[in-house]
């Protein structure tokens, strides 16, 4: 009995890493969301019937520009992530967000409060941007071993979302092998 007690001790980190999925997009989502499974069952909706789930939520597709005239992967690549931001593990900023804004974005997100990163609002100058501000929390938070890292969505806004520092390589390979791109949030 001593044995089975000391073994689930030592089970894993909170994001395992199996399952792997065979598509790059899925896996990361899997790394972004913490393994959960209601993203992870819609995101597979929206990699095996694009068309179908482009039809679902046309609206936020449309919001952006995109038509089914885009290509799969940019659907794909953009579904996945609006996905991410309605369950709150990533969040959107315009450019030109104020301060305020981006504070109440980023500590919303889920995994923020997940592992009670702090946010002062005196860390940062209301007047620097959005990678200015990113770059703090990375100063901040580096003893946590998380950093705000970002999606590039070909736009002046940011989606950003909370990363382990030892996963960013794996999500910036992950995401480069389908064409897009992900990055420190400081460096978008």
């Amino acid at each position: 009995m001593g044995f089975f007690k000391s073994r689930q001790e030592k089970e894993g980190p909170e994001i395992q890493e199996e399952p792997h999925y065979h598509h790059p997009l899925l896996e990361i989502v899997r790394i972004v969301s913490s393994n959960n499974p209601e993203i992870l069952d819609s995101a597979r909706k929206c990699m095996k019937n694009t068309e179908k789930y482009y039809q679902y939520h046309m609206e936020d597709y449309e919001a952006r520009g995109m038509s089914l005239k885009d290509s799969q992967a940019s659907l794909q690549w953009i579904g996945c992530i609006d996905l991410l931001i309605r369950h709150q593990f990533a969040c959107e900023c315009d450019w030109c967000e104020e301060l305020s804004g981006f504070l109440l974005a980023v500590s919303d997100l889920k995994n923020v409060k997940r592992h009670s990163l702090e946010i002062e609002e005196g860390w940062f100058q209301p007047r620097e941007s959005i990678p200015q501000w990113c770059e703090v929390l990375d100063k901040k938070w580096e003893k946590s071993g998380y950093v705000m890292a970002a999606f590039d969505i070909d736009s002046d806004s940011y989606v950003m979302f909370l990363c382990q520092k030892n996963f960013l390589k794996k999500l910036t390979a992950l995401a480069e092998s389908l064409g897009f791109r992900i990055d420190l949030a400081m460096n978008m």
